[in-house]
């Protein structure tokens, strides 16, 4: 078909938007990837990850594009998703491979990302699959990856393919007015920076390398049964989210690797805008559809886990009812370089001077597709690279029984033996607290 005919049909051409670019600039550096490992019991029939590939890319435009010279988006000529498929020898091996791939950069020119099948004892009782899908953040963000992950599944198990999906806007664009004016940004921006410098936090210590050499590693953790529910428990009898529990044990980490005379940790809290834009888009539609909001959360001998929670939580509800992670996002169109060669030097101020470096992204309890055909998934794991003014992002996710927590550090920064003891630290602060 031809690209005028498939443009009628609903296809995206046009440039990219300020965040999009932002992250684009970003990704011209340093890897911008992200990437979700579910592992799924039993055997996968032949042919099947590549159908159920082709039905959700046939679903989406925003997987169907390319990234070229602008830079914009733009009808790609041959839209897939990729999928390999190795045979392993150790069940542990998708570790490696689960690095691997938050480093290894993504051709946006020809496709959105790939999907990596690790087959262990195929044709055996012990067989099962490590599927790690890896997708530009240039395209989407983690939320969006899950999504897709879920997708791609249910088609693999007998899901029916979907009915094409109109393209929408860029979440910039969607932004309300009332929240996109130049000096509205500029007074909310000012503020946060003004706050950052008052507040002097804590972050990850270290001098990261400089981008074209940065890679993301991982040390994982999880809160799983009875610990979890326990977790649970007390979170609701203190009135705080999980996300804040887990907020505050992971200042109270940081606090002891860095400790400062402020005794406050910065951490940055993505949080889902889809609500907040007009017309807000579809639960699943892939996007760029979070913000990340800065959280300032005591830590030492002057507050408890519960207490700095509470911070944390009330800290988030202000700024979300303020919208300023509305106004945050839309100021990126007023001060994003255009191009690679203006942007460099301003990426790199931004990454040596940034008040913070810790991000805290937490998908939630994320619920397996029903299919047709019987699909059991026994763990999920995401993760996120650390790219401009990023050291350390945990990515956080819960299936059924299991919390996973994912330490995505930056590499060379720290001793890989030092982020272990980081997230010893923060899993013990939890601990710790549920038993008090």
């Amino acid at each position: 078909m031809s690209t005028q005919g498939r443009l009628a049909m609903g296809e995206i051409s046009r440039p990219l938007s300020a965040s999009e670019r932002w992250f684009w600039l970003i990704d011209q550096l340093s890897p911008a990837n992200c990437v979700v490992r579910l592992r799924v019991r039993g055997p996968l029939g032949a042919y099947r990850l590549e159908e159920a590939a082709d039905a959700v890319v046939a679903e989406f435009p925003l997987l169907r594009t390319t990234v070229v010279a602008g830079p914009r988006f733009a009808p790609s000529p041959d839209p897939h998703l990729p999928v390999l498929h190795r045979i392993v020898t150790d069940p542990d091996e998708w570790r490696t491979i689960f690095d691997t791939q938050l480093s290894e950069p993504i051709d946006l020119a020809t496709a959105p990302g790939r999907l990596i099948d690790l087959a262990w004892r195929p044709g055996t009782s012990d067989e099962h699959h490590d599927l790690i899908l890896v997708l530009s953040h240039v395209l989407l963000d983690g939320r969006s990856m899950a999504s897709l992950g879920w997708r791609i599944l249910a088609h693999a198990f007998g899901a029916p393919p979907a009915s094409p999906r109109a393209p929408i806007p860029a979440a910039d664009d969607l932004i309300p007015p009332e929240h996109t004016r130049l000096l509205h940004c500029l007074r909310t921006n000012l503020t946060a920076q003004l706050t950052a410098l008052r507040r002097r936090p804590t972050g990850l210590p270290g001098t990261a390398p400089p981008l074209p050499i940065r890679r993301t590693r991982t040390v994982i953790r999880t809160i799983e049964g009875a610990d979890l529910t326990e977790l649970r428990a007390r979170c609701h009898q203190h009135d705080v989210t999980i996300n804040a529990a887990l907020a505050a044990a992971l200042a109270a980490a940081l606090g002891a690797l860095a400790p400062r005379s402020t005794q406050v940790a910065g951490i940055g809290i993505p949080v889902d805008i889809r609500a907040d834009l007009t017309p807000p888009p579809a639960d699943d539609e892939p996007g760029m559809f979070t913000a990340v909001v800065p959280t300032y959360i005591p830590y030492g001998p002057r507050a408890t886990l519960w207490q700095a929670a509470r911070t944390a939580k009330d800290q988030l509800s202000q700024q979300l009812q303020q919208k300023n992670h509305l106004a945050a996002l839309a100021a990126i169109r007023y001060g994003c370089p255009r191009t690679l060669e203006s942007g460099r030097r301003t990426i790199e101020l931004i990454d040596r001077r940034a008040p913070w470096n810790v991000t805290l992204s937490n998908l939630g309890k994320l619920t397996p597709p029903e299919t047709p055909d019987p699909l059991h998934i026994t763990a999920l794991t995401i993760a996120g690279t650390n790219s401009c003014a990023s050291a350390l992002t945990v990515a956080v996710a819960t299936l059924g029984p299991t919390m996973s927590i994912t330490f995505c550090y930056v590499d060379t920064m720290l001793p890989r033996p030092t982020i272990e003891s980081l997230a010893d630290h923060t899993l013990r602060a939890i601990a710790t607290a549920t038993r008090q």
